[in-house]
């Protein structure tokens, strides 16, 4: 018995040494980036790296995001592959690793991320490519994140099953390589996915992209849906592909705040098959303020609005919201193991039920891991112009019109037919707490 309750002991005492939640470790990295500083964000990540293999994929990703916050995209890219391959790897979760999960806590599961954060991860490849003038890469990362989505759709992902911005970056990378039908395919499902990010998520279709699918709808002779869009747009003028030919695009993609973060919520519910009130706890999200109102790129004394494309925090949390029930069955399930281990070990050793009792309540954990150097929006602009070089700024205006940020682009260049891709990672200094949702 002794040798037990000693082994009960060590098992607790290794539990502890782990309990700080993710969301809490993060709580150094942040500070970083509201400082402005992601170098050092990067170097706190590096020494605290995480949990073995659990969190590798998590580290990963976070250690890309940052990278590519400093411009170093190709470093970038090539630690999105490595999150690629362990993904790839880790798909099918071990049996022993579910066991546990299932007795202990759901953090003992390997990351591999929620299917928004896995389409977003090539997304960013893509622009991390886009950004280094390499469309035939980036093309090959379109055309994975088309797998990736069809997957998901089909039902083999969690929750997200479609993602409009992804669509609407792969109609821009096949446009730029010339591939006009299959630039209307992806425009054509971005604009399906936007109707239903309006529904769900608040979030209409761009009207960039409503420019876009008049553009390839008249190129490509589809005279029903250029009426359809030109209706559905409200636009009534707008430049033919044709007449764009001599000109070349700025594609402007704006970053804006830190995406929010899971938080732990202990709270008692009745676990029918005990008939006893049991402790569990679950993850939900700590949202934060959104004080950008309105983006704007400016060039040649013209001022193009930019739209709004993706809304990372109401996706993330619709999506933990649909995962509820399976999360909070699993905890029930814990808890009514702990619950009956506990009655029975009490029965025959009253300290040994009382150790297994705290030990159970120290090793219940929510899972609050997540892509936590996201954004917590995504903004985009595009603006056609004459070959040459231009001075090209971006502004940040909150919800009553005030300049919060702004940022100047020097003599950019536009070679005819071309794209140049600008991006931009803002965050604003008071990005500190929230409110749960």
């Amino acid at each position: 018995m002794k040798r037990a309750r000693g082994w009960l002991c060590l098992g607790a005492a290794l539990l502890l040494s782990g309990c700080a939640g993710y969301s809490q470790r993060f709580d150094a990295i942040e500070a970083q980036l509201v400082a402005g500083n992601p170098s050092t964000a990067l170097q706190v990540l590096e020494k605290n790296r995480g949990n073995g293999q659990r969190d590798e994929v998590l580290y990963l990703l976070n250690r890309a995001m940052l990278l590519r916050m400093q411009g170093e995209y190709r470093q970038s890219n090539e630690t999105l592959e490595q999150a690629k391959r362990l993904i790839d790897e880790l798909d099918a979760i071990s049996v022993r690793e579910q066991a546990i999960a299932l007795t202990v806590n759901d953090t003992l599961q390997s990351y591999i991320g929620s299917d928004f954060e896995r389409a977003l991860l090539h997304v960013y490849a893509a622009l991390n490519y886009l950004q280094m003038d390499m469309p035939d890469e980036a093309r090959v990362e379109v055309l994975q994140l088309d797998v990736l989505l069809s997957l998901q759709a089909d039902g083999q992902g969690d929750t997200q099953t479609e993602d409009a911005f992804a669509r609407y970056l792969s109609g821009l990378v096949f446009e730029q390589q010339g591939e006009w039908s299959d630039a209307m395919i992806a425009y054509r499902r971005a604009y399906q996915d936007y109707q239903k990010y309006r529904k769900h998520l608040g979030v209409k279709p761009p009207h960039s992209l409503g420019l876009a699918l008049l553009r390839m709808a008249g190129h490509l002779g589809l005279k029903e849906e250029l009426r359809e869009y030109r209706k559905a747009f409200a636009i009534e003028q707008w430049p033919s592909l044709a007449a764009l030919q001599e000109k070349g695009e700025v594609v402007l993609v704006i970053g804006t705040g830190l995406a929010s973060r899971k938080r732990e919520e202990a709270m008692s519910i009745l676990a029918p098959e005990a008939g006893v009130m049991v402790r569990v706890a679950l993850p939900r999200y700590e949202t934060r303020a959104q004080p950008v109102g309105e983006v704007r790129l400016l060039a040649d004394d013209e001022m193009v609005a930019a739209d709004l494309v993706e809304d990372i925090d109401v996706i993330a949390v619709k999506t933990l919201q649909a995962q509820m029930p399976v999360i909070t069955a699993r905890a029930l399930a814990r808890a009514v193991v702990k619950y009956r281990a506990v009655r029975e070990a009490g029965e025959r050793d009253q300290g040994l039920g009382l150790l297994l009792n705290v030990a159970g309540m120290l090793s219940e954990q929510a899972d609050t891991r997540s892509w936590s150097t996201l954004p917590q929006r995504i903004y985009l602009a595009r603006r056609f112009l004459p070959p040459g070089r231009h001075e090209v700024s971006v502004q940040l205006l909150g919800h009553g019109g005030q300049v919060l940020a702004q940022k100047q682009f020097t003599g950019v260049a536009i070679e005819a037919g071309k794209k140049v891709y600008l991006t931009w990672r803002w965050i604003s200094p008071h990005t500190r707490g929230g409110k749960g949702s």
